[in-house]
């Protein structure tokens, strides 16, 4: 399909999202697709190492694996906002929020218990 035959049907889902009340909300959660690449511009490519988990409102809720890291998009919040605006410019974004990300271990699950000491 060539993008003139995808209009109509862009259209149609929009139409349909703003009927079901959503729009809103699906535009927001764009948000979390558009971060990998807006923290990688702003940040540099070790920014890989941080996760959009969710949107809260007009704030994208990013996991950060170090303190330092929380501090370094706290600094250079503005830059990645601009970013995302660019990248996802429907989202409304506002603020960025960072929250440490759980502590994981190569090959373990979620459901992976550590041995307790005794």
């Amino acid at each position: 399909m060539s993008p003139r035959e995808l209009r109509p049907v862009a259209r149609a889902v929009d139409r349909l999202l703003r009927g079901l009340g959503i729009a809103t909300e699906v535009a927001r959660m764009d948000a979390t697709r558009a971060w990998p690449s807006a923290a990688a511009a702003v940040l540099g490519p070790d920014a890989a190492s941080t996760k959009a988990l969710r949107v809260d409102g007009t704030t994208l809720v990013v996991g950060v694996p170090t303190p330092a890291w929380a501090s370094e998009i706290r600094l250079r919040e503005a830059e990645l906002l601009e970013r995302l605006a660019e990248a996802s410019p429907r989202s409304g974004m506002t603020a960025v929020r960072t929250v440490p990300m759980a502590e994981r271990h190569p090959g373990a699950s979620s459901n992976d218990r550590r041995p307790s000491a005794e």
